[in-house]
């Protein structure tokens, strides 16, 4: 029998506070009057139930809510531009290459 590991996804509310703040990763705009940047989940674990909050990135409301009708993967791909992809993926791959290099 598959024994799965329990899940304890991280719980911060004072980095989802601090989401708040900072810029939508898509459009670089900041909360205003109209429209206020969410952090968003990327992802679920399924049953409902959300990923860690260390998972979570700043998009305006209006990209928060189209995640949530659309899915995220499909939101991103209509929304953002290729080089801001392309650089997202370098990232991951960047810290990829540490955590090989430098394991814990």
């Amino acid at each position: 029998m598959l024994m799965l590991p329990k899940l304890n996804p991280v719980r911060d509310e004072k980095w989802k506070k601090f989401l708040h703040t900072q810029p939508c990763i898509i459009t670089g705009v900041c909360s205003h009057e109209y429209e206020t940047v969410d952090p968003a989940h990327i992802g679920t674990l399924g049953k409902g139930m959300k990923r860690g909050d260390n998972e979570m990135l700043p998009v305006l409301h209006r990209f928060h809510l189209a995640g949530h009708g659309a899915g995220e993967v499909s939101m991103f791909r209509r929304e953002l531009p290729d080089d801001v992809l392309r650089d997202a993926l370098r990232a991951f791959a960047r810290e990829m290459y540490r955590s090989w290099k430098f394991p814990r």
